[in-house]
């Protein structure tokens, strides 16, 4: 059924960019890449209204995930009448007015999907995040996985480049990093516990700015809406307007109160390692005035250099966190287990578990009897483990359960079979 669905699905994609021609955004990377796709559509939307705006709720961006946000539909999955109720839209879409803008998220995890991805639309701005190890079983290398991200830049009018690719860059760009280096960046980051502060340096001029998320990155990804606000001829200072109300998905370093008054950063969506290291980095700014509590997961998807990337996080947060600091290490996975935790053990609090629930269960009799201040830092990579679950004995409101990622009766029912796979 694949094979019939991808060719037609994609046809009817081509079709509705070739008549229409809107003016398309797209975003790829590993780091970050989502986050600034969501925030150059809610911006945008902000700036001309849902209707002149097209993207995707869903986070689509693959094979099938692309041409489906360019049509304007979810996954029908294994439903054939629900496929035909697709072609039926791309068809209404082809037919009718479409929106001026198009923001894309091209997501790979295999050869030759970018390719592919890119015969359906090509962004006149290319947006390319930090390219870290992930999804290399596939590629082979890190190399070849970079490689095939950097097509989305190619035949772009305008490039806006992480500062870390410039040396894998032989054209002409924008880059953008916390960096003073860059073409856009930011400085005098400060952080508590209601947000993060910056002031943005791009094109000679500076513009403070506000979010109430924690974390440098959070500041990193709302660079390079300041070259896109200058392309689309908006004011920049809308951006800080923007930011200040702006707040993360679910699972995305959301900011959720804890029982007996601790606070948890819930980052349980996803992590690879530069994401877990600028987490743990936004984290120092608080070991003054909190005690904290890291509970990170194995990550996934690394292939052959997983020991390696794992053993380099642990040496990183040696270097990152003082060994004096009030900081426990709750670690799952065997990941964790085999290459971080010998490392870690030796300057800090550390103990290991294969279930999230079970650290979870500790860490609430940990709060139970340390009542500070406390900050609990929760990430993970995808694929089992779902810290995310544990989450919730650990709530002061329990109605923030929306709050947490994948909460469907789907994904339920995943977890539950995930969780009695544990206990037997």
């Amino acid at each position: 059924m694949q094979h019939i669905l991808l060719p037609i699905l994609a046809f009817f994609a081509r079709l509705i960019v070739s008549r229409h021609r809107p003016y398309i955004i797209g975003v790829t990377g590993t780091v970050g890449k989502t986050t600034i796709t969501t925030h150059i559509a809610r911006f945008l939307v902000e700036q001309y209204g849902n209707k002149n705006v097209s993207y995707s709720l869903h986070h689509y961006n693959g094979e099938y995930g692309l041409p489906l946000t360019i049509i304007g539909c979810r996954t029908p999955g294994r439903n054939p009448f629900l496929w035909i109720w697709v072609f039926i839209v791309a068809l209404s879409r082809l037919l009718h007015s479409y929106p001026r803008y198009l923001v894309l998220e091209y997501g790979i995890d295999h050869p030759g999907e970018m390719q592919f991805l890119l015969s359906i639309a090509t962004p006149d701005i290319a947006i390319l995040t930090p390219v870290e190890p992930n999804h290399l079983e596939q590629f082979g290398s890190l190399d070849i996985y970079r490689a095939n991200k950097l097509l989305l830049i190619e035949h772009a009018s305008i490039r806006i480049i992480h500062e870390s690719l410039r040396q894998y860059i032989d054209l002409d760009a924008l880059y953008y990093s916390l960096g003073a280096l860059s073409d856009i960046d930011a400085a005098h980051i400060e952080m508590d516990i209601s947000g993060t502060r910056a002031v943005v340096q791009y094109s000679k001029k500076e513009y403070p700015i506000k979010l109430p998320a924690i974390g440098t990155f959070q500041i990193e990804n709302l660079l390079p809406l300041y070259p896109i606000a200058d392309a689309l001829r908006i004011d920049p200072t809308h951006i800080a307007l923007y930011a200040s109300h702006w707040s993360p998905e679910t699972g995305r370093s959301s900011i959720l109160s804890g029982i007996h008054d601790s606070m948890i950063i819930d980052g349980s969506y996803n992590g690879g390692y530069l994401s877990l290291r600028e987490g743990i980095v936004s984290m120092r700014s608080f070991l003054h005035s909190h005690r904290v509590i890291f509970l990170i997961g194995d990550m996934r998807e690394l292939g052959d250099v997983s020991r390696e990337i794992h053993e380099q996080l642990a040496h990183e947060i040696c270097d990152i966190i003082p060994h004096e600091s009030r900081v426990s290490f709750y670690l799952v996975g065997p990941m964790m287990r085999d290459y971080v935790a010998p490392i870690l053990s030796s300057h800090f609090h550390t103990l290991l578990y294969l279930s999230s629930r079970e650290a979870w269960e500790h860490i609430k009799d940990d709060l139970a009897q340390n009542q500070t201040d406390t900050i609990v830092y929760a990430k993970w990579s995808q694929n089992t483990i779902f810290i995310e679950e544990g989450i919730k004995l650990l709530l002061w409101n329990l109605l923030d359960i929306h709050k947490l990622p994948r909460q469907t009766a789907s994904w339920m029912q995943k977890k539950e079979a995930f969780f009695h796979s544990l206990d037997k």
